[in-house]
Formats: structure tokens, C-alpha cells, sequence
């Protein structure tokens, strides 16, 4: 590994970035290992559209891959399985080499009120971050509220967890660019720390 890793998003794809490896002892250093790093995001926004229509954006495999990966990245899941109780397998990265793989386990999903579930990203045989994530939607004046609440680890350092609040941030944009046109979706400017995103 050499010292490098490249950056990606828990459940979204961002444009590799290299990331310093972070670690904690001599030891941990020898064998290549980093301590983990956790944080919390929150990120929210509003969609001027019904509930129903942003759930069903969100919900549907096809329109998911349209607006979930930045405009030079591309995502495309092997397998869908979006329940309660389903799972997921999906590529990332570079559109000519999907170099990155990812793994979720939909623990509870609610139509139309939120879905809670685990996204493992990996680059080759390096497990990259781990994280449990919700989504939830709810009615507001203007439309749809979206909020995403990422628990992460991060095995490769800290760039790993600002990779995963940019591109969630990216994510929440192009949902509702998707959904009402470039421009029409505000992300909030904070994360649920008060750093800015």
C-alpha cells in the first residue's frame, strides 16, 4: 500500500483523492495498520417535491445510479435487494474501472419515512470504511426534508471521513437537481457538528 490510499465515499463515490495513512504506534506502522476513525455526519436538505416522488428517486435502483455518483464517477449495483432485511452489492469509481466495491445490509427500511442500513467500501482487498447510515424523509412547506445521519469508521484515515461528507453532500444535490432541475436544492452548509461541509 505505500503509504497511500485513494478516498471514497461510505455508500457514494467522489473523485479518488490520496489519503495519508494515520497511524498510532510503531507497531501499527510496521504492519501498515491505522487506527480507526469515527465520526458522525448529518447532513440535510429540501426538495421542492412531494414525499412520495423523492422516495421513490431514492428507492429506485436505476434512478439511485443516475444520481448518487459525481458527473465523472460512476456507480452501478450488481444486486438490489431494498427491504428490510436486503442487501446490496455495488462498484464505484472511474466509469473505466469501477475500482472501488461496496457492501450494504438494509437493516430497516420504511416507504416514504426513512431507511437505516450498513455501507462497506473497499479498494481491492483493503477494507476502506465501514458506516451505518440513515435516511429520512419527512414533510416540509416546501417539499420534501432529506437527512443523512453516517456513522463511519474509516480505516484509512481522516481524509476517508471528509471524503464521505462531500460526497453525501454531492449525493443530497444531485438528488434534488435530479428531481427539480440544476439549482432547485439547497444542502445545508453545516454537517450536525457545526463543520462546514
Amino acid at each position: 500500500m505505500a503509504g497511500r490510499s485513494r478516498a471514497v465515499v461510505s455508500g457514494f463515490c467522489r473523485s479518488p483523492t490520496p489519503t495519508a495513512i494515520e497511524s498510532s504506534s510503531p507497531e501499527s506502522e510496521a504492519r501498515g495498520l491505522v487506527n480507526p476513525t469515527t465520526d458522525t455526519i448529518r447532513l440535510s436538505t429540501e426538495i421542492a417535491r412531494p414525499r412520495g416522488d423523492v422516495w421513490a428517486a431514492f428507492a429506485d435502483t436505476e434512478a439511485r445510479q443516475q444520481w448518487s455518483a459525481p458527473a465523472s464517477e460512476r456507480l452501478v449495483y450488481d444486486r438490489d435487494d431494498f427491504r428490510t432485511g436486503g442487501s446490496a452489492q455495488y462498484r464505484c469509481g472511474s466509469p473505466e474501472a469501477l475500482e472501488f466495491s461496496a457492501a450494504i445490509d438494509y437493516i430497516h427500511v420504511e416507504e416514504e419515512e426513512f431507511a437505516v442500513h450498513t455501507d462497506t467500501v473497499w479498494h481491492g482487498n483493503e477494507l476502506l470504511a465501514t458506516g451505518m447510515i440513515t435516511w429520512s424523509f419527512a414533510d416540509v412547506p416546501a417539499g420534501t426534508s432529506v437527512t443523512i445521519v453516517n456513522q463511519v469508521v474509516s480505516f484509512v484515515g481522516g481524509d476517508m471521513i471528509d471524503g464521505s461528507r462531500n460526497g453525501h453532500r454531492i449525493a443530497l444535490e444531485q438528488l434534488g437537481a435530479f428531481l427539480t432541475g440544476p439549482g432547485q436544492v439547497g444542502s445545508s452548509t453545516t454537517d450536525g457538528d457545526g463543520r462546514p461541509t
